[in-house]
């Protein structure tokens, strides 16, 4: 039979019990205390934090997201709303593409890009996360935040169109300064014109017809020179915006040296490895015109002959596919005091006549439009390689 407890024992059972209750109570002030003091600090953040799911919905732990987004949280912890369905259609793939990194790498991620908000304003959002999974490997969910750097977007295409316009000033100030040299530049065919149209004047009486028409050809071929002399200059100091389209690269060489064909010596072979498959993404009317000023400055480098290697392969730069593309030429080469002033306008190692200097500070103007580079390296007596490096996509 059961012993039933003193008054006694129920009394102190009872107190133990309330000390318990208290210390619970305690407990509880301190935990709601706590959750109190993590919403404030949630709400006063600049950042929207999100859990989110690998379905692309997205739990919001504050009503933040309601004011950026115009979307309320409950429309978006209801699942009714994915966080997809506001990111820009042209955006959307390099936002995946991200999300597939960190999950090869068991890394977080941070990535910027375009959602459309309810009255339809476009934001620029950065967005950094931390995947979590489950015992199995699988992703149980996403931790992270979002910022609104919109703001900071309008001030860097700012500071992006002012760069562009102080380069397009340094291009018109550098012209101001170089127009001794465009006089020069221009006087010699000026000058040969003047002399062959004097002879033929003075021969007017004569019967000799073939060597007045050889004078006037002569002529001829230098007005043709002092207009590419201006086309160049015209080339140089316009800024024109790029019009980006995917092509295949082979098509681009294979036009450029169609254009200039005429212009190969028989003594020259070329050597073209240039893979049929890589596509890119670029302005094929100005890179046809950096291909060309490369093979052409190659072409004339070799005047005894040699071989003009063309190549083209694919690699990656910080996780960015990248063009490569070389054109090689086995001529007499580039000095170390010329090689540093290769780029500039109106810099020539080539006889009068046979360029006007801007051809590679055009080219060098276009890849940098690209957000490329082109180097070089030049053996004197030996060869000349040029090498450019640009992204494959548009960015």
């Amino acid at each position: 039979m059961t012993k039933k407890p003193t008054f006694k024992e129920l009394e102190q059972k009872i107190k133990k019990l309330e000390k318990k209750v208290e210390m619970f109570s305690e407990t509880d002030k301190v935990l709601a205390e706590s959750e109190m003091k993590c919403r404030l600090l949630l709400t006063n953040l600049p950042s929207i934090v999100y859990r989110g799911f690998k379905d692309w919905s997205v739990e919001f732990t504050d009503n933040k997201v309601e004011a950026l987004m115009g979307y309320s949280r409950e429309e978006f912890n209801s699942k009714k709303l994915k966080w997809s369905d506001l990111i820009l259609k042209e955006d959307i793939e390099s936002a995946r593409a991200s999300f597939i990194r960190a999950l090869k790498t068991h890394d977080s991620y941070a990535r910027e890009y375009r959602v459309k908000t309810r009255e339809g304003e476009t934001l620029w959002i950065q967005d950094r996360g931390q995947i979590a999974y489950d015992k199995k490997g699988d992703v149980k969910y996403i931790t992270g935040t979002f910022f609104d750097v919109s703001d900071q977007r309008k001030v860097e295409e700012a500071l992006k169109k002012r760069s562009e316009q102080l380069i397009q000033a340094r291009k018109l100030a550098s012209l101001g300064i170089l127009t001794s040299g465009v006089a020069h530049e221009l006087n010699n065919p000026l000058n040969n014109i003047s002399t062959s149209i004097q002879i033929v004047l003075e021969e007017l009486e004569e019967d000799n017809i073939e060597f007045k028409r050889n004078k006037l050809l002569e002529a001829e071929k230098q007005v043709e020179r002092a207009r590419d002399i201006v086309k160049a200059l015209l080339e140089f100091s316009r800024y024109k915006s790029l019009s980006f389209k995917r092509v295949q690269f082979i098509n681009l060489v294979e036009k450029a040296i169609s254009f200039i064909k005429r212009e190969f010596p028989p003594e020259i072979r070329i050597h073209m490895n240039v893979p049929e498959d890589i596509e890119v993404n670029l302005d094929p009317q100005r890179i046809i015109q950096v291909l060309i000023n490369l093979i052409l400055n190659g072409v004339q480098a070799m005047t005894g002959g040699g071989v003009l290697t063309i190549k083209a392969w694919e690699g990656m730069e910080d996780d960015a596919k990248m063009l490569y593309f070389q054109v090689q030429d086995t001529g007499y080469g580039i000095s170390k005091q010329d090689i540093d002033k290769i780029f500039d306008p109106f810099f020539t190692t080539k006889d009068v006549g046979r360029g006007s200097g801007l051809g590679l500070s055009i080219s060098h103007s276009i890849i940098e439009q690209h957000k490329g580079r082109i180097d070089i390296e030049s053996i004197p007596g030996e060869k000349t390689k040029f090498t450019v490096i640009l992204p494959s996509k548009e960015h």
